[in-house]
Parts: structure tokens; C-alpha cells; sequence
């Protein structure tokens, strides 16, 4: 008697059990994956165009010159890339004479990214060629620029950007002079503009 009361009870209690625990386990072995945080795209390049001011110690009978400034980052990690910058910038008020610079830079920059601002630094290597004034000599010098700023985001890919820099050159003042310099000019640049982030 007791042996059909157990099997009895073991054929109504363990399919009740299976019914209860069947659930449970179904619902430990759902593999829906959790929303993923989406981390921001790495922008790799990037373009910038904008206005700047260069003071020209190293150009007679001139002593602010404006023009444009560009440029374009190379990105190796968010932290780290490379720069190639261009600059063309005069004095058109000056009587009888427009003096000229124009500089062409390359070399490393680091980068401090966030998601609404950008700090950068950077330690460019390149030439400067002055003319547009009683003829130099040498009129084309070894420059360095050593320098940083900031970008902005404006809206998706557009950033603003303001920059500043020491341009370091070396021209002969005198135009009978030949030869090196031996004066070092340190010249302030500085520079606001968009940039397109791709």
C-alpha cells in the first residue's frame, strides 16, 4: 500500500514540478543580448580653413600681415596624428611694398578628445618664404612652429577651432646681407576657422 502511494505521489508531484521549474529555466538560458553602449565613431581626418594674423618681424617696413590658414590631421589613435599646414598671409597697406610670408609645416600633433571639445598641441617642422619687398637674402629660411588650441563642436561633423602658435624663422633684414641669418625671429600666429571631421 505504501509503495502505490508513493509511486502516486511521484507521478502527480513530479510533472507539477517540472511544469513550475520549466519557466524559470527557459528564462536563464535567454540569450538576448544587453543594448550594447555605442561608443563614438573615430573620426580619422579631419579639415581646417580659416583667417590668420602673423606678426612679421622677419619683412621690412611691415609689422602685422593677414591671410589664410589650412590644414589637415592624420590620425593614428584619438590621441596622436600628424599635421600638414599651410599659411599665406600680407600686408597690402603698406605704400609701394606688399610684404608676403608663406609657410608650409609638417609634423606631429596630440590631441585631447572629448565629446563636445578638442584640445590640441602640436610641434611643426617646415620653410617660410618672404617676399613682396626689397629683395631678402636668403628670402627662404627653416621654420618651426610650436603651438596648440581648441575645436568646438558645432553640429555632427563641424567644429570651430581657435589656435595659436609661435612660428620660429630666420631671414636676412638687410638686403645688401647675404648669407645666414644669425638672428632667430620668433613670430606669434594666430588662427580661428571650421573644421570637418570625417
Amino acid at each position: 500500500m505504501k509503495g502505490k502511494f508513493l509511486l502516486f505521489s511521484v507521478a502527480v508531484l513530479l510533472p507539477a514540478a517540472l511544469f513550475v521549474s520549466l519557466p524559470v529555466s527557459l528564462r536563464g538560458q535567454d540569450t538576448t543580448p544587453a543594448a550594447a553602449t555605442v561608443a563614438p565613431a573615430f573620426e580619422r581626418y579631419d579639415a581646417y580653413a580659416g583667417i590668420a594674423y602673423s606678426s612679421a618681424n622677419q619683412v621690412k617696413s611691415s609689422s602685422a600681415l593677414y591671410g589664410v590658414n589650412v590644414a589637415v590631421d592624420a590620425k593614428l589613435k584619438p590621441w596622436f596624428g600628424g599635421t600638414a599646414d599651410f599659411g599665406q598671409y600680407e600686408n597690402s597697406t603698406r605704400p609701394n611694398v606688399t610684404p608676403t610670408v608663406t609657410t608650409v609645416l609638417f609634423g606631429p600633433s596630440f590631441f585631447v578628445p572629448s565629446e563636445k571639445l578638442i584640445g590640441f598641441a602640436h610641434v611643426l617642422f617646415g620653410g617660410a618664404h618672404t617676399g613682396g619687398v626689397t629683395p631678402i637674402s636668403p628670402n627662404i629660411s627653416f621654420a618651426t612652429a610650436i603651438g596648440g588650441g581648441f575645436e568646438y563642436n558645432l553640429r555632427g561633423r563641424w567644429w570651430v577651432r581657435a589656435s595659436g602658435d609661435e612660428i620660429l624663422s630666420s631671414f636676412v633684414q638687410q638686403a645688401a646681407s647675404t648669407g645666414a641669418s644669425p638672428h632667430l625671429r620668433a613670430n606669434p600666429r594666430a588662427s580661428a576657422g571650421i573644421v570637418y571631421h570625417f
